[in-house]
């Protein structure tokens, strides 16, 4: 099973596994992490790189790591992990994390980014203009 990380600016990380896990149960191998506002880039890598190690949990399958805001510090600290191999994707959103949570035990790391980024594209929808067709 890809072991999955969210990381935000605030508790937004920690609301969309919460939303997450509401919807679709409690999840193994799946940690939330907010950066506070005074907080050290540094030390956040490190947080980031800890949380992928335990999430990861010695499995082959790979770790994600789901950031979001591109170019915000939680990407930035999750650079060293993309430099190094581990999939990092910015813009994270529900749409996308629960896709992610409910195929990530069938698929494969690319695989499971093609799914995660299509559900992120596919989850932003204009509503007023879908009940006014």
């Amino acid at each position: 099973m890809i072991g999955i990380v969210v990381v935000s600016h605030g508790p937004l990380a920690e609301g969309l596994k919460s939303a997450a896990e509401m919807i679709v149960g409690p999840q193994e191998r799946f940690l939330a992490l907010g950066m506070n506002p005074a907080a050290d880039l540094d030390e956040l890598r490190k947080q980031i790189e800890s949380a992928a190690t335990e999430v990861a949990a010695g499995d082959e399958a790979g770790v994600m790591v789901l950031v979001d805001l591109m170019g915000g510090s939680p990407a930035n600290a999750s650079a060293y992990l993309a430099n190094s191999g581990t999939t990092v994707l910015c813009g994270v959103n529900l749409p996308m994390l629960l896709e992610v949570l409910t195929t990530r035990e069938r698929t494969n790391i690319e695989e499971l980014t093609e799914i995660a980024l299509q559900a992120a594209k596919d989850g932003v929808i204009n509503f007023t203009q879908m009940l006014a067709s």
